[in-house]
């Protein structure tokens, strides 16, 4: 426990209640940001977002932990006063998630008099001794009805049910509060965590789609004569590019004459591509850096995201800022973050997804009908400014909520 007997935990054993409130009222929060446990996806770019406003908080002090992964977040936000920059890189090991301590993370609270902890996104495998606020993104744990796991034999589906629950327990035992990026996602958690409050704040695109000094154009396409699809993503099983294969032999069944190609954000061994004639359609890039976003964006004439399961994406929005018209797959989840802004497939029809392709890409009038749509949907998200204000404000009022107990 820290000197100010550390938050929301903290004022349950002192019971100092109101006389303790006083003491906060009077002074800044100390409140740790925990990125520690971010390697890949879109959760390092909330990290970099949420990160990047910290400075607007001048009333609060703040400790970010962040792991190599953001070392450009890091250096970024080193010279902001209120902000004190940490590395590590939070290992993953059974005795951690058994015991929810972190001998580094647990002394860092200690010795920094930390009040609250913001985790981006769980489970952290940590469970701080003062008040922890978590995001919650792991879709695979709410949604078992989504075709991801429909199209799962038995055995790999009892294990993938086995190994969500596992991380259920532990999102349940290592935070007080959590949130989420979708209010359906939200309802679903709150029935699974019962007795534990769930917020929901929204995600949007990162702020370097409107800083256009930070943007970098390193990385130009190689010039084509024909209709470029993009999507931004880690090769996870949900995200199942794994489509992009019986899709491209689909179109080239039925449509020999139409030329197009797919970019992907990752690498032809990553996602297990051995057929040429497959390939020559596909640009492979790796993994790329935010700031190359949205340059890849303007390169490109239709964004597609063909995942199963989502608590939020980012291409959605990032698409819409961009004026690109959208291809998804047709899902709640994806329902609800698009709205007429997209143009939906059946999720595991690769013959579905040729269509859309084809059909979107012969279009322009329906093109233009997305792009305006986007516009529209893109007013109902949080933006990033909003987010971060909303996250520190869960923290505020929940800190208060534990001081008054």
């Amino acid at each position: 426990m820290s000197g100010k007997e550390g938050g929301l935990m903290g004022v349950l054993v002192s019971g100092k209640g109101m006389a303790e409130e006083a003491v906060h009222a009077a002074r800044d929060y100390k409140i740790l940001i925990n990125a520690s446990n971010l390697k890949k996806g879109g959760g390092l770019q909330v990290a970099d977002s949420v990160c990047g406003c910290l400075g607007r908080f001048r009333e609060h002090e703040f400790v970010v932990v962040v792991s190599r992964c953001l070392e450009g977040t890091a250096v970024r936000i080193t010279g902001y006063p209120n902000v004190k920059v940490v590395r590590y890189d939070l290992p993953k090991t059974v005795g951690r998630v058994l015991t929810g301590r972190d001998k580094f993370l647990d002394g860092l609270v200690e010795e920094e008099g930390i009040d609250a902890v913001l985790t981006i996104f769980g489970p952290s495998l940590w469970r701080p001794r003062v008040l922890h606020v978590s995001g919650f993104a792991r879709a695979q744990c709410l949604l078992l009805d989504s075709p991801y796991y429909k199209r799962m034999r038995g055995r790999d589906f009892i294990r993938a049910y086995v190994q969500q629950r596992i991380w259920l327990w532990a999102f349940r035992r290592c935070a007080n509060v959590y949130f989420t990026e979708n209010e359906f996602i939200s309802e679903r958690l709150r029935k699974v965590l019962r007795g534990k409050k769930v917020y929901t704040v929204t995600n949007y695109y990162n702020q370097v789609f409107d800083e256009e000094e930070r943007r970098s154009r390193e990385i130009m396409l190689p010039p084509f004569e024909g209709m470029t699809l993009l999507t931004i993503s880690a090769n996870y099983p949900h995200k199942n590019l794994s489509i992009i294969v019986p899709t491209i032999h689909y179109l080239h069944g039925h449509y020999p004459e139409f030329r197009f190609r797919f970019v992907l954000t990752v690498t032809k061994e990553q996602l297990g591509i051995r057929d040429m004639e497959v390939e020559k359609d596909i640009v492979f890039l790796g993994g790329v850096p935010v700031t190359e976003c949205p340059n890849l964006y303007e390169q490109c004439d239709i964004v597609f995201s063909p995942t199963l399961l989502e608590c939020f994406s980012a291409v959605y929005p990032e698409a819409m800022r961009m004026g690109k018209p959208i291809i998804t797959t047709d899902l709640g989840f994806a329902h609800s973050l698009c709205g007429e802004a997209a143009l939906y497939y059946d999720a595991l029809s690769p013959e579905s997804f040729g269509e859309a392709i084809y059909r979107l890409a012969h279009d322009n009038k329906l093109r233009g009908k997305l792009i305006k749509a986007g516009e529209t949907q893109l007013k109902s998200y949080d933006n990033y400014e909003e987010r971060a204000k909303k996250l520190i404000g869960i923290v505020e009022r929940e800190y208060k909520k534990g001081l008054s107990m």
